[in-house]
């Protein structure tokens, strides 16, 4: 092991060496330069058109999602702990994807709002302190949900009561920051450490399922699945302010 200070000589693919996290890769650029990458999705009338059907086919259904109440949800994903590269020799330390959403029932079968959130991966090389890898994502996107709950009790013509639950599915319209921030990693070409930053931003249209469980008249457990949040699988707890108290 090398002592701290003395350029390591390393084989390609270790860890001291950039690895872009980013869809098609981030070139390599000279010390202290910034990339900015700028990359949108559109397939959003697809979508659209998705939630204006069903909306029609809902207007008349009443759910346990009530009309013009406030919901606020603190919730956190379950983080990603599969390797993006080699990370041997590396401490790793993740802050899991946390985000909070607010919305508002504008009809007791739809609900609308946004939401925003964040998470981090820091990599710090066990043999050279100072080499410190870091991945941040922040997320800010609009959401509109569908809630089934009183339409599956009309359904069944009332057989099944769902007093305490409610069922949704919905869109997320999310916008994406990406970060990297590395120190000192060793150019074999230059025998040098360097600094190397690379930023990138993207739109997506993504689904989302969940469910809902009422604890009391206005607080809930939720559990939500799809890329419609910052992390696939995601829980966390619903406050619910009724109309009648502002």
């Amino acid at each position: 092991t090398p002592p701290v200070g003395t350029p390591p000589k390393i084989q390609e693919g270790t860890g001291l060496y950039h690895s872009p996290p980013f869809e098609g890769g981030v070139p390599r650029l000279s010390r202290g330069e910034v990339v900015k990458i700028d990359k949108y999705e559109y397939p959003v009338h697809r979508y659209i058109f998705l939630l204006f059907f069903l909306s029609l086919i809902l207007t008349d259904i009443n759910g346990q999602f009530r009309d013009k109440d406030w919901y606020i949800s603190p919730k956190i994903s379950f983080a990603d702990y599969s390797d993006r590269n080699d990370w041997d020799g590396y401490s790793i330390r993740k802050i899991p994807p946390i985000s909070i959403a607010v919305e508002k029932g504008v009809k007791d079968y739809l609900s609308i709002g946004f939401l925003m959130g964040f998470n981090q991966d820091k990599y710090v090389n066990d043999t050279l302190s100072s080499n410190v890898q870091k991945y941040t994502d922040i997320v800010i996107g609009g959401t509109g949900n569908i809630h089934f709950a009183g339409w599956i009790e009309e359904w069944t013509n009332y057989s099944v009561f769902l007093g305490d639950w409610d069922f949704y599915a919905g869109l997320s319209v999310l916008c994406k920051w990406n970060s990297l921030n590395e120190k000192d990693v060793w150019n074999e070409e230059q025998q040098l450490l360097e600094d190397f930053k690379a930023s990138s931003f993207d739109m997506k249209v993504r689904p989302m399922i969940g469910v809902r469980y009422f604890v009391t008249d206005n607080f809930c457990m939720l559990v939500e699945i799809g890329h419609g949040n910052i992390g696939l699988v995601t829980t966390g707890v619903t406050f619910r302010i009724p109309h009648r108290n502002y």
